[in-house]
């Protein structure tokens, strides 16, 4: 008979640790680890629901499915008697299906996730108090499956944490903004942004001396942990704390300015788009537009979006102030003009902070269809912007001329499927990429869209690796080089074309030229690590490496640099180290079968029999013709000393990759 709080609310805090509470009965003590590991793994399920198989998988991984679900039973058995003595009903089973009953659950990473969307700092720092540590801290199982999964949410969460105190900071005054980067330093001590962060709201408070004190320790910290000096953006704010003046009036003029301004942070105002023509219909198609592209942004960008704020009222003879466009780093506006059915909408974004113009596009159509028309521009100014700041962000200029409008939008949709990177988004980004060039076959950004689309389908298993597939890749990413000698885009991707086909000097050489024309380019630097590391240049490959993380942090080919240091780890004999980032890597992209094979082969190297099977399976779950005889260089580039490649054979034989 169930106690009458049977009903009450249950708060499940997954951040921290694990810990159960009923709102009538207090703290609930279970009995050992499994019953905790049970509750959290259905808290973050889909319904909160899981099949009993996958609990045993996921708990008795090691045993066979007869025993894990013996233990199972056992377990949940326990469970039910620990909550139940607490007069507690949370746990229901129906067939194969055991679950909670969301309805009497609250979950403290979930309220943390849903209110990470907000757009006041109000909102915001109310959704982070949930996160009071790291997810699950201190729950260890021994089964590989879990702890694997629980290591994967935590590395997730952490990094949405920090992203989001940072955004925080930036909305907060500079007094609380520091609080905010001190905590933020202390979840990660070797986040370079956290640094700048700091120096950047010391400043703001006037406290010049110690924003260069804390770009010593910065410059200390990357030394040390990675080997390499501050980066440019770092060292360029250094400079400017050695030059700026130190007096009361400066401080106060920088204390006026709102932070987003003064941070010189990506937040991106969406002004209004001036109608031109004056009809009003086209007043109501330009607002129209400026929240459909608003909330496009919000949803999509890692970015804050800012409307721009009514005009303030103003003295006799002086002009309206717009507050919500001067606290922005980055100004989106545009105009509407008409002539006859014709509709011609301008865009242009604009670096308020730089006082240059990022990007800018036209766009035509015709007012019966002017929903379709404006739900069409939507979508292709927030595919501009979002690429075009992700270029800003690595310091890169496109040099390269766009083309039609059908062909830049064609290349634009083609670019963010190829950022997805799964085989079903590379396929796609093929097919876009394929009309784009249908269109230009003369447009540059057509031709290299398409070849670094070739090359990762390749990568990725979602093309054949055949002579003619590489081939044409290599040769689209010479048109593109031959057009634009100095694209440095261009040159990353035909060097990645020329590893495809084994031609390594020759991509090493792309790769130098590509950092000779921009030192700050992320890609430059990781692809040229895995080209010493197939070369067998472990310290040179392990440095480059080390940049590109650096110099790309958090950005959605991360996962890329760190596979280069996989494989630089790995030829060097560090073990332990290259299976920790191999884990890194699968966990970020799990339909990467490169990272996965280098996953079980250094787990074989490091003795995790188990685990390295369970790689071997998870590469043939997603390519079974996957064997000893057609992996290398079939899927994965061959190491150009010998040793190193039979080596990387022998690890994956022991792990257990079929040899034919």
């Amino acid at each position: 008979m169930q106690s009458e709080d049977s009903g009450a609310a249950n708060r499940i805090s997954l951040f921290g640790g694990f810990r159960i509470e009923n709102e009538t009965a207090g703290p609930l003590r279970l009995t050992g680890k499994r019953g905790p590991a049970i509750i959290a793994y259905l808290a973050r399920c889909p319904g909160m629901a899981a099949t009993r198989e996958r609990l045993a998988d996921l708990l008795w991984g090691d045993s066979d499915a007869e025993h894990s679900r013996n233990s199972l039973r056992q377990a949940l058995s326990v469970l039910r008697q620990d909550l139940a003595r607490e007069g507690v009903d949370l746990i229901h089973s129906s067939g194969e299906l055991i679950a909670l009953r969301p309805e009497l659950v609250q979950v403290d990473v979930e309220k943390f996730e849903t209110g990470l969307s907000a757009r006041s700092a109000q909102d915001l720092a109310k959704a982070l108090a949930n996160y009071t540590g790291p997810f699950l801290d201190g729950l260890y199982l021994g089964s590989n499956t879990f702890d694997d999964w629980i290591t994967s949410e935590r590395d997730r969460l952490l990094g949405r944490a920090l992203e989001s105190f940072e955004k925080l900071a930036r909305l907060v005054d500079p007094d609380a903004g520091l609080i905010l980067a001190d905590r933020i330093l202390t979840m990660e001590p070797t986040r370079e942004e956290s640094y700048r962060l700091k120096m950047e709201l010391l400043l703001a408070c006037g406290q010049r001396d110690r924003a260069i004190r804390t770009y010593e320790a910065c410059r200390s910290m990357l030394k040390k942990e990675f080997g390499v000096e501050a980066g440019p953006e770092t060292r360029a704010l250094w400079q400017s704390l050695l030059l700026a003046a130190d007096d009361a009036s400066n401080v106060q003029s920088t204390n006026s300015v709102p932070s987003s301004q003064r941070l010189g942070r990506p937040s991106i105002s969406v002004a209004d788009f001036v109608n031109l023509t004056g009809k009003q219909g086209d007043d109501f198609f330009a607002k129209g537009l400026v929240q459909d592209i608003t909330t496009a942004l919000s949803e999509v960008a890692d970015y804050v979006v800012l409307a721009a704020l009514p005009p303030e009222k103003s003295g006799p003879g002086e002009e309206a102030k717009t507050p919500g466009i001067l606290r922005a780093r980055y100004m989106l506006s545009g105009s509407v003009q008409r002539s006859g059915n014709g509709l011609r909408v301008n865009a242009q974004l604009v670096d308020a902070a730089g006082g240059h113009h990022v990007w800018a596009q036209k766009f035509d159509g015709h007012s019966e269809n002017a929903l379709e028309f404006q739900d069409r521009i939507a979508q292709s100014v927030v595919l501009a912007v979002i690429l075009e700041l992700q270029l800003t962000n690595w310091k890169v200029r496109d040099k390269s001329p766009p083309g039609i409008p059908e062909v830049r939008r064609l290349v634009n949709e083609a670019l963010m499927k190829y950022f997805e990177m799964t085989r079903d988004s590379l396929l796609v980004g093929i097919e876009l990429a394929e009309r784009a060039f249908s269109i230009g076959p003369d447009n540059a950004r057509a031709k290299r869209t398409l070849s670094i689309v070739i090359s990762m389908g390749v990568a990725f298993g979602a093309l054949p690796r055949e002579r003619g597939v590489i081939e044409r890749a290599v040769e689209l990413a010479e048109a593109a080089v031959r057009a634009v000698p100095d694209d440095e885009i261009a040159r990353c991707i035909l060097s990645f074309a020329l590893e495809s086909c084994g031609r390594i000097d020759e991509a090493i050489a792309e790769c130098r030229h590509a950092i000779s024309l921009n030192p700050s380019y992320p890609t430059g630097h990781g692809d040229i690590s895995m080209l010493f590391a197939l070369r067998g240049q472990v310290d040179e490959a392990v440095r480059e490496a080390n940049e590109a993380i650096r110099l790309g942090t958090h950005d959605v080919i991360d996962f890329w640099r760190h596979h280069g240091l996989v494989v630089a780890l790995f030829a060097g004999g560090d073990n332990q180290r290259a299976l920790e980032a191999a884990r890194k890597v699968v966990r970020t992209k799990p339909g990467f079968v490169r990272g996965a094979l280098y996953w079980a082969a250094t787990a074989s190297a490091t003795g995790n029999n188990e685990e390295a099977s369970r790689a071997i399976h998870h590469c043939l779950s997603q390519l079974p013709h996957l064997n000893l005889s057609n992996v290398c260089p079939g899927f994965v580039p061959r190491y150009v000393k010998d040793h190193h490649h039979s080596r990387f054979l022998e690890m994956l034989s022991r792990a257990g990759l079929p040899s034919s």
